[in-house]
């Protein structure tokens, strides 16, 4: 497996791991759950889960996103 495909799953694997922990974090702050919240909690986890996926690229140099 070379360094790049390496540092790929990398910033996957941890941007999608921060999206559902700083989910549970705003739940917990907000005072509600997953189960009440429903499957709209994809709606959540999504977004920072790519604002996660952006930084990282940019500070691993994963090269996911375009130029």
């Amino acid at each position: 497996m070379s360094s790049l495909t390496l540092r790929r799953v990398i910033v996957w694997v941890v941007s999608i791991i921060a999206g559902v922990l700083a989910t549970l974090l705003i739940f917990a702050i907000i005072g509600t759950d997953v189960a009440e919240f429903g499957i709209e909690t994809i709606f959540v986890i999504i977004p920072l889960a790519l604002a996660v996926l952006i930084w990282l690229d940019y500070f691993l140099s994963a090269e996911i996103l375009p130029d």
